[in-house]
């Protein structure tokens, strides 16, 4: 059964779309500024790289980001800008990445321990908790990016 997951998908649906509507709707200026200590476009980078390591699997690679593993991971600032059309590709793979990892998912499935993420967090992660942080840790981020929307007059994508 698929009941929970599928309820638990439709916040990560909505994360997604609001950092997809985020990308769309940035205008160039705001996308190279810093807010909340870190260039808008970094910070995107970062969460969508987050979410593909939080839908990862054994065997399986990371996605390459478009900028540096330490500049997604917030280790520096970024030199290199990133452009909307490279993010929204990464966004793409991403996502269908985080799709696959949600279908191989059951309802009993959620209160296991992820062993793959575990080992990596050092700490143990329940599927379940993993669910919840594609969305919760992606809003964060889109939320901070909001700020800067509506720090020059403009609506947020909230």
């Amino acid at each position: 059964m698929k009941a929970v997951v599928q309820a638990l998908r439709g916040p990560f649906e909505h994360s997604c779309s609001l950092v997809a509507d985020y990308i769309d709707k940035c205008p160039d200026a705001i996308w190279t500024e810093k807010n909340g200590g870190w260039p808008v476009w970094q910070q995107i980078a970062h969460t969508l790289a987050v979410m593909d390591f939080f839908s990862d699997a054994p065997g399986r690679e990371p996605l390459a980001p478009p900028c540096s593993v330490e500049t997604a991971m917030l280790k520096h600032q970024g030199a290199d800008l990133v452009s909307k059309d490279a993010m929204k590709a990464y966004m793409g793979k991403v996502k269908a990445r985080a799709d696959a990892w949600l279908d191989s998912l059951d309802d009993g499935a959620l209160a296991a321990v992820n062993a793959h993420i575990s080992g990596k967090m050092g700490r143990d992660m329940a599927n379940g908790a993993l669910v919840v942080m594609l969305s919760s840790h992606t809003q964060y981020h889109v939320g901070s990016c909001d700020a800067a929307l509506r720090d020059h007059g403009l609506p947020g994508v909230f």
